[in-house]
């Protein structure tokens, strides 16, 4: 435990200024860790299905909606503790929308009671830039949605004769390759992961050329008992960089009943997060999160909205062991 300690100081005290990045970004990622892991798909009991929306930086123009996908499920082959599924996500940002497709595979190891965890993910990056004809103007008869573009792409970043921007729609696949490890314990967890990790490059036409870089990931938490056994809390870490710019999240999660949770987060130079979320049933959560800027992006935004949810459920009911009549006994 002291030396998971050491790890999270280190990572708070090598953090610095956050810049852009070519990832979305999460609060809600400690629902479902396979978001960010592709070693935890499979981790929980049953199949799970999750849905995520988030809407950032709203009423700022171009600002990213994501919108993601995922569905995994544990399988066994002999004795050995596997995972498997598939993640949809679609990231739009400024006149660009990144499209991803990762299958993801896990293998778990049991150390003295606890689960080592090793995962890949193998997919593909669509990169769509739809900036249409940037040469054109508001007055040129051409559509409403091409006037948007326009207006988006002419603004203090963008230039309408930005020679980096294509003159219309492109787009460009690209493989990806992913990579993560994780050890989870009875009280605390921590793991790694890389995205893009091959370094995927997608052709715009013949002149522009996308270039991901890998995008490293490192998180952890611990769940602190309290004196009442009804409530608990959940400390949590992201760290996250592309080699060039660095970031965390951190929130403390307290849960309630074992039915509803309430918490707070902080992302480095960018937001604090109001945390909720509740088990409507047996299986079956939601959760939302709403991200006010602690930057000058309070003047332009309203905030973030993060919404969650996910249902866990069996394939194959177990035959019932009840019996119907004393006589079959």
């Amino acid at each position: 435990m002291k030396k998971v300690l050491i790890v999270f100081l280190i990572c708070f005290t090598a953090v610095c200024k956050i810049c852009a990045q070519f990832d979305g970004q999460y609060s809600q990622y400690v629902n479902n860790l396979a978001v960010i892991n592709p070693a935890n798909c499979g981790a929980q009991s049953m199949m799970q299905v999750s849905i995520l929306q988030r809407t950032q930086w709203l009423g700022f123009k171009g600002a990213p909606i994501v919108s993601m996908l995922s569905v995994d499920a544990p399988f066994k082959i002999g004795k050995s503790e596997n995972g498997a599924g598939i993640q949809f996500l679609s990231d739009i940002f400024g006149v660009f929308n990144n499209q991803q497709v990762n299958f993801a595979y896990s293998h778990r190891f049991k150390i003295k009671g606890n689960h080592l965890a090793a995962g890949v993910n193998l997919g593909f990056v669509n990169l769509i830039c739809n900036a249409g004809d940037k040469n054109s103007n508001n007055n040129s008869g051409k559509d409403s949605t091409n006037a948007r573009l326009v207006h988006l792409i002419e603004s203090e970043y963008h230039k309408i004769n930005d020679e980096f921007i294509p003159d219309d729609k492109q787009s460009g696949i690209g493989f990806d390759l992913g990579f993560g490890v994780q050890y989870l314990a009875q009280k605390w967890r921590v793991g790694f992961s890389v995205a893009h990790l091959n370094h995927p490059k997608m052709h715009l036409g013949d002149k522009f050329v996308f270039d991901i870089k890998p995008f490293y990931m490192l998180h952890g938490g611990y769940d602190i008992a309290t004196s009442n056994p009804n409530y608990g809390l959940r400390a949590n870490l992201l760290v996250s960089s592309d080699l060039i710019s660095w970031t965390f999240h951190a929130s403390l999660i307290m849960d309630i009943k074992e039915k509803f949770w309430a918490g707070l987060g902080y992302r480095l130079g960018n937001d604090i997060s109001f945390m909720f979320g509740m088990k409507l049933f047996e299986g079956f959560k939601i959760g939302y999160t709403f991200d006010l800027p602690t930057t000058q992006f309070i003047a332009a935004s309203a905030g973030s909205h993060e919404f969650f949810a996910s249902y866990e459920f069996a394939l194959v009911r177990e035959k019932s062991k009840a019996y119907k009549s004393i006589r079959i006994l």
